[in-house]
């Protein structure tokens, strides 16, 4: 079973293509009230781990 990561961090996931790829929550839509989702992709994990971060915060 996998780890969760804790809410406001995001999630982790490896892409078919050999890549990660890392979801987070930029912020609601104003008009639909819809999630506004961004990603970053690393060729490894701890570096899509790292970009998440940064981008995160």
């Amino acid at each position: 079973m996998s780890k969760r990561r804790a809410n406001g961090e995001g999630n982790l996931r490896k892409r078919s293509d050999g890549r990660w790829e890392g979801r987070y929550t930029a912020g609601y839509d104003p008009d639909t009230g819809k999630r506004i989702i961004k990603n970053v992709l690393g060729r490894t994990q701890a570096e899509a781990k790292e970009k998440l971060k940064a981008a995160v915060e």
